[in-house]
Protein backbone atom coordinates (compact mmCIF):
# COMPACT_ATOMS: atom_id res chain seq x y z
CA UNK A 1 0.00 0.00 0.00
CA UNK A 2 1.41 3.39 -1.06
CA UNK A 3 0.94 6.02 1.62
CA UNK A 4 1.57 9.77 1.84
CA UNK A 5 1.94 11.27 5.31
CA UNK A 6 1.68 14.93 6.33
CA UNK A 7 2.40 16.65 9.66
CA UNK A 8 4.06 19.91 10.61
CA UNK A 9 6.21 18.15 13.24
CA UNK A 10 9.13 16.18 11.70
CA UNK A 11 9.34 13.91 14.75
CA UNK A 12 5.73 12.81 14.17
CA UNK A 13 6.51 12.04 10.53
CA UNK A 14 9.47 9.95 11.65
CA UNK A 15 7.29 8.08 14.13
CA UNK A 16 4.64 7.28 11.52
CA UNK A 17 7.26 6.10 9.03
CA UNK A 18 8.95 3.90 11.64
CA UNK A 19 5.61 2.37 12.60
CA UNK A 20 4.68 1.59 9.01
CA UNK A 21 8.15 0.26 8.17
CA UNK A 22 7.88 -2.21 11.06
CA UNK A 23 5.37 -4.11 8.92
CA UNK A 24 7.93 -4.81 6.23
CA UNK A 25 6.83 -4.25 2.63
CA UNK A 26 3.12 -4.09 3.47
CA UNK A 27 3.20 -0.29 3.60
CA UNK A 28 5.37 2.10 1.57
CA UNK A 29 5.64 5.79 2.43
CA UNK A 30 6.09 7.43 -0.95
CA UNK A 31 6.01 11.05 0.19
CA UNK A 32 5.98 13.42 3.17
CA UNK A 33 4.70 16.96 3.63
CA UNK A 34 5.02 19.52 6.41
CA UNK A 35 2.04 21.74 5.51
CA UNK A 36 -1.02 21.97 3.31
CA UNK A 37 0.75 23.63 0.40
CA UNK A 38 3.44 20.94 0.24
CA UNK A 39 0.82 18.22 0.56
CA UNK A 40 -1.19 19.50 -2.40
CA UNK A 41 1.97 19.77 -4.50
CA UNK A 42 2.97 16.23 -3.53
CA UNK A 43 -0.42 14.75 -4.40
CA UNK A 44 -0.34 16.48 -7.78
CA UNK A 45 2.74 14.45 -8.75
CA UNK A 46 2.42 11.23 -6.73
CA UNK A 47 -0.44 8.74 -6.78
CA UNK A 48 -1.11 6.97 -3.48
CA UNK A 49 -3.56 4.52 -1.93
CA UNK A 50 -3.97 6.30 1.41
CA UNK A 51 -3.33 9.73 2.91
CA UNK A 52 -2.52 10.13 6.61
CA UNK A 53 -2.51 13.81 7.54
CA UNK A 54 -2.47 16.05 10.58
CA UNK A 55 -5.60 18.17 10.86
CA UNK A 56 -3.82 21.34 11.98
CA UNK A 57 -0.69 22.29 10.02
CA UNK A 58 -0.37 26.09 10.19
CA UNK A 59 2.77 27.62 8.73
CA UNK A 60 4.23 31.10 8.51
CA UNK A 61 3.17 31.43 4.86
CA UNK A 62 -0.48 30.84 5.71
CA UNK A 63 -0.85 27.48 4.00
CA UNK A 64 -4.40 26.14 4.18
CA UNK A 65 -5.14 23.50 6.79
CA UNK A 66 -8.05 22.26 8.87
CA UNK A 67 -11.42 21.80 7.20
CA UNK A 68 -10.70 24.07 4.20
CA UNK A 69 -7.77 21.82 3.26
CA UNK A 70 -9.77 18.65 3.84
CA UNK A 71 -12.61 19.91 1.63
CA UNK A 72 -10.15 20.72 -1.15
CA UNK A 73 -8.58 17.28 -0.86
CA UNK A 74 -11.97 15.66 -1.16
CA UNK A 75 -12.85 17.86 -4.13
CA UNK A 76 -9.60 17.16 -6.00
CA UNK A 77 -9.20 13.50 -4.95
CA UNK A 78 -12.74 12.18 -4.31
CA UNK A 79 -11.68 8.52 -4.13
CA UNK A 80 -8.62 8.93 -1.90
CA UNK A 81 -9.07 7.44 1.60
CA UNK A 82 -8.00 10.00 4.22
CA UNK A 83 -7.11 9.38 7.86
CA UNK A 84 -6.88 12.48 10.05
CA UNK A 85 -4.44 12.78 12.96
CA UNK A 86 -5.59 15.29 15.56
CA UNK A 87 -5.64 16.43 19.17
CA UNK A 88 -9.20 17.70 18.63
CA UNK A 89 -11.84 15.89 20.69
CA UNK A 90 -14.89 18.08 20.09
CA UNK A 91 -17.68 16.02 18.44
CA UNK A 92 -18.83 18.87 16.17
CA UNK A 93 -15.36 19.33 14.67
CA UNK A 94 -14.81 15.60 14.23
CA UNK A 95 -18.23 15.30 12.61
CA UNK A 96 -17.22 18.18 10.35
CA UNK A 97 -14.11 16.22 9.34
CA UNK A 98 -16.25 13.21 8.43
CA UNK A 99 -18.73 15.38 6.56
CA UNK A 100 -15.84 16.93 4.64
CA UNK A 101 -14.56 13.53 3.53
CA UNK A 102 -12.30 11.98 6.18
CA UNK A 103 -12.65 8.20 6.51
CA UNK A 104 -10.89 7.89 9.85
CA UNK A 105 -9.95 10.12 12.79
CA UNK A 106 -7.07 9.11 15.07
CA UNK A 107 -6.17 10.70 18.40
CA UNK A 108 -2.49 11.69 18.36
CA UNK A 109 -2.21 10.85 22.05
CA UNK A 110 -2.72 7.15 21.28
CA UNK A 111 -1.56 7.12 17.69
CA UNK A 112 0.44 3.86 17.50
CA UNK A 113 -2.07 1.06 17.95
CA UNK A 114 -5.04 3.17 16.88
CA UNK A 115 -3.43 4.24 13.60
CA UNK A 116 -2.85 0.66 12.47
CA UNK A 117 -6.44 -0.23 13.32
CA UNK A 118 -7.63 2.82 11.42
CA UNK A 119 -5.64 1.80 8.33
CA UNK A 120 -7.21 -1.67 8.37
CA UNK A 121 -10.72 -0.30 8.94
CA UNK A 122 -10.50 2.42 6.29
CA UNK A 123 -8.92 0.01 3.79
CA UNK A 124 -11.97 -2.23 4.15
CA UNK A 125 -14.25 0.68 3.24
CA UNK A 126 -15.45 1.48 6.76
CA UNK A 127 -15.08 4.58 8.97
CA UNK A 128 -12.72 4.50 11.94
CA UNK A 129 -13.53 6.33 15.19
CA UNK A 130 -12.68 5.45 18.77
CA UNK A 131 -15.50 4.61 21.18
CA UNK A 132 -15.41 7.95 23.00
CA UNK A 133 -15.72 9.85 19.74
CA UNK A 134 -18.57 7.64 18.53
CA UNK A 135 -20.48 8.32 21.74
CA UNK A 136 -19.96 12.08 21.42
CA UNK A 137 -21.13 12.09 17.81
CA UNK A 138 -24.17 9.97 18.69
CA UNK A 139 -25.16 12.55 21.30
CA UNK A 140 -24.60 15.37 18.82
CA UNK A 141 -26.63 13.57 16.15
CA UNK A 142 -29.52 13.29 18.60
CA UNK A 143 -29.37 17.04 19.23
CA UNK A 144 -29.33 17.81 15.50
CA UNK A 145 -31.97 15.31 14.50
CA UNK A 146 -30.11 12.51 12.75
CA UNK A 147 -28.86 12.89 9.19
CA UNK A 148 -29.42 16.66 9.17
CA UNK A 149 -26.33 16.95 11.35
CA UNK A 150 -23.97 15.96 8.53
CA UNK A 151 -25.46 18.52 6.18
CA UNK A 152 -25.25 21.25 8.81
CA UNK A 153 -21.66 20.51 9.79
CA UNK A 154 -20.46 20.19 6.20
CA UNK A 155 -21.94 23.65 5.68
CA UNK A 156 -20.03 25.19 8.57
CA UNK A 157 -21.73 23.94 11.69
CA UNK A 158 -25.34 24.84 10.96
CA UNK A 159 -24.86 28.39 12.24
CA UNK A 160 -26.90 31.33 11.01
CA UNK A 161 -24.97 34.07 9.21
CA UNK A 162 -25.27 36.31 12.27
CA UNK A 163 -24.06 33.59 14.62
CA UNK A 164 -21.09 32.80 12.36
CA UNK A 165 -20.26 36.51 12.21
CA UNK A 166 -20.25 36.76 16.00
CA UNK A 167 -18.08 33.64 16.29
CA UNK A 168 -15.59 35.03 13.76
CA UNK A 169 -15.31 38.38 15.51
CA UNK A 170 -15.10 36.87 18.99
CA UNK A 171 -12.41 34.37 17.94
CA UNK A 172 -10.50 37.26 16.32
CA UNK A 173 -10.08 38.84 19.75
CA UNK A 174 -13.08 41.13 20.09
CA UNK A 175 -15.12 41.28 23.29
CA UNK A 176 -18.90 40.89 23.25
CA UNK A 177 -19.22 44.63 23.87
CA UNK A 178 -16.90 45.48 20.96
CA UNK A 179 -18.81 43.12 18.66
CA UNK A 180 -22.09 44.74 19.65
CA UNK A 181 -20.67 48.16 18.76
CA UNK A 182 -19.33 46.96 15.39
CA UNK A 183 -22.54 45.20 14.39
CA UNK A 184 -24.92 47.75 15.89
CA UNK A 185 -26.61 45.15 18.05
CA UNK A 186 -27.24 45.06 21.77
CA UNK A 187 -24.75 43.36 24.05
CA UNK A 188 -27.53 41.02 25.14
CA UNK A 189 -28.25 39.98 21.52
CA UNK A 190 -24.60 39.33 20.71
CA UNK A 191 -24.12 37.37 23.93
CA UNK A 192 -27.17 35.25 23.10
CA UNK A 193 -25.95 34.61 19.54
CA UNK A 194 -22.55 33.52 20.88
CA UNK A 195 -24.18 31.19 23.39
CA UNK A 196 -26.55 29.79 20.75
CA UNK A 197 -23.60 29.08 18.43
CA UNK A 198 -21.68 27.26 21.17
CA UNK A 199 -24.76 25.22 22.09
CA UNK A 200 -25.35 24.17 18.46
CA UNK A 201 -21.72 23.12 18.12
CA UNK A 202 -21.46 21.36 21.46
CA UNK A 203 -18.64 23.70 22.53
CA UNK A 204 -17.99 24.10 26.25
CA UNK A 205 -15.33 26.80 26.39
CA UNK A 206 -14.02 29.88 24.59
CA UNK A 207 -10.86 27.98 23.65
CA UNK A 208 -12.99 25.38 21.86
CA UNK A 209 -14.82 28.20 20.11
CA UNK A 210 -11.51 29.59 18.86
CA UNK A 211 -10.45 26.13 17.72
CA UNK A 212 -13.70 25.74 15.80
CA UNK A 213 -13.34 29.17 14.14
CA UNK A 214 -9.79 28.49 13.00
CA UNK A 215 -10.54 24.97 11.80
CA UNK A 216 -13.48 26.15 9.68
CA UNK A 217 -11.43 28.99 8.20
CA UNK A 218 -13.44 31.74 9.92
CA UNK A 219 -10.16 33.25 11.12
CA UNK A 220 -6.60 32.86 9.86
Amino acid sequence: MRIIVADDHPVVLMGIKALLMSFGKTYEVIGEALNGRDLLALLATHSCDLLITDFSMPDEQGASDGLPLLKRLRRDYPDLPIIILTMVHNPSLISGMLAAGARGVVDKASMGKQLMQAIKTVSSGRVHLNEQTRTGITDLRAAYGGADMQVALADGGGLSKREAEVVRLYASGNSVTQIAEQLHRSVKTVSQQKNDAMRKLGLKSNSQLYEYARSYGLIS
